[in-house]
């Protein structure tokens, strides 16, 4: 008798913690030391292993819940963007020139983005019927100092601009927040730029899945009329 207590009081408790974890019904056998057994509750008072329990189950269901319900929003928020691709690739399609291509462009991305500014600027030399138009320019060492990153990664960026990006990209408006865009199939040859004065409007946390390929769109799109 004295040798089986000697060997329960050498017991360590994570022996007993590694005992419950592979006989996780052992409570269902023993039911009668759930009206014992009692965990100490922060504010000094007491309440049973069930309970707490249940504490625990309820807290992870709610953490559950919110991650469930973080997912049906982005899910939504992606379905909409879609939609406003489609809108916006729709009324491209139907354009008769190149000076109305940018127009539409410019008009659809400001409605469905609810965005301020939108700018293009374009690497690539133009077809006689776009020279002199702005969106055509040099790619030069400002260019490339200025937007590296997005070049050389191909992937659009949300969030807030240096100033030097905000001056260099956009000249009427104060901008708060923007997305940046790479054109160009394969490789990026010009930036889509949407600036907003909300400093909330465009945040870094933003998904851009969606945005790369409403980039890749419009860049295919534009291919032709560079060449008239």
């Amino acid at each position: 008798m004295s040798s089986q207590h000697l060997y329960i009081d050498d017991l360590s408790e994570q022996s007993v913690v590694n005992y419950l974890k592979t006989h996780v019904d052992f409570f269902n056998f023993h039911e009668d030391l759930l009206t014992t057994m009692q965990i100490p509750h922060n504010r000094g008072a007491a309440v049973s292993l069930v309970e707490r329990q249940l504490a625990v189950l309820r807290d992870e269901n709610q953490q559950l819940q919110r991650r469930l319900e973080q997912l049906i929003s982005i899910a939504q928020k992606n379905q909409e963007l879609n939609q406003r691709i489609q809108r916006l690739v729709v009324a491209l399609l139907g354009v008769e020139s190149a000076d109305e291509f940018f127009d539409t462009l410019y008009d659809t991305l400001k409605v469905e983005f609810n965005t301020d500014s939108v700018v293009v600027r374009l690497f690539d030399l133009p077809g006689p019927s776009l020279v002199g138009r702005q969106e055509f320019i040099e790619y030069d060492a400002q260019v490339f100092t200025l937007f590296e990153n997005l070049l050389g990664d191909n992937h659009p960026i949300c969030g807030r601009l240096s100033e030097s990006q905000i001056k260099y990209l956009f000249e009427d408006i104060k901008v708060g927040s923007a997305v940046l865009i790479p054109l160009g199939v394969p490789k990026p040859q010009g930036i889509l730029a949407l600036g907003s004065q909300d400093v909330a409007r465009f945040h870094a946390g933003m998904g851009t899945d969606l945005l790369k390929y409403m980039g890749d769109l419009i860049s295919q799109l534009l291919r032709p009329w560079l060449r008239t």
